[in-house]
């Protein structure tokens, strides 16, 4: 019987334990997504994650160390990508309504054609850290651009950040609970464009012009 090899692993053998290791935490990842989805964090276990993966538990284990781990990964897969993209759109934009409109827009219409990340976001809540964290900056950034500008009138960015969350997450909810989705972001943008202090015409304007589209971002 031949003696076991001692030899390192070939380029091609390192390629495909690699990819054997992207398609199992790919599969945690989406068991988590699914389930918080439907059922919110507070309920959702790790054996829950495991056994809709058909994976082990020793096998979670090489992946992530707690539930609150693997539910911030699929937050940071799910959501910083779309952030990304949005930050690409709107780089080259210089009126700040248009930033803040088109971004509200790409967030809602996302819910709207795949309302498993919508039910996500919406179970994660308003007070996620993680949410806070992708998007909260973003916001602010944007009114903040509104405010230097002249663009929006609010008395404190911070406290207008929190009310654009609340409001977002509750327009979410409303578009998956299956609601009135004709038109949806248009609407919300114009509210929140209102809520900064512009003009309700002009708020109807930005927020009823073309959409740009999202592009693609290398990560």
């Amino acid at each position: 019987m031949p003696a076991p090899s001692n030899s390192p692993a070939t380029p091609a053998q390192g390629s495909r334990h690699q990819r054997r290791r992207e398609k199992t935490r790919a599969r945690l990842l989406d068991a988590a997504r699914t389930l918080v989805a439907e059922r919110g964090v507070d309920a959702v276990g790790l054996s829950d994650i495991t056994e809709a993966a058909d994976l082990g538990a020793g096998t979670f284990y090489n992946y992530f160390h707690s539930r609150d781990e693997i539910v911030e990964a699929v937050a940071e897969e799910s959501i910083e990508s779309l952030g990304a993209r949005m930050d690409s759109m709107t780089a080259g934009m210089t009126d700040a309504a248009d930033v803040f409109s088109s971004s509200l827009r790409h967030l809602v219409r996302h819910a709207i054609s795949d309302p498993l990340w919508g039910w996500f976001v919406v179970r994660l809540g308003v007070a996620h850290p993680k949410l806070i964290a992708i998007l909260g900056p973003r916001a602010a950034r944007d009114l903040r651009m509104g405010v230097d500008s002249g663009r929006f009138t609010i008395p404190d960015v911070d406290i207008a950040t929190a009310c654009v969350f609340g409001a977002l997450l509750s327009t979410l909810h409303h578009v998956v609970s299956a609601h009135t989705q004709d038109g949806v972001d248009e609407v919300f943008a114009q509210t929140m464009l209102c809520m900064v202090g512009v003009l309700p015409d002009e708020a109807r304007d930005v927020a009823g012009r073309p959409l740009p589209p999202l592009p693609d971002v290398t990560t």
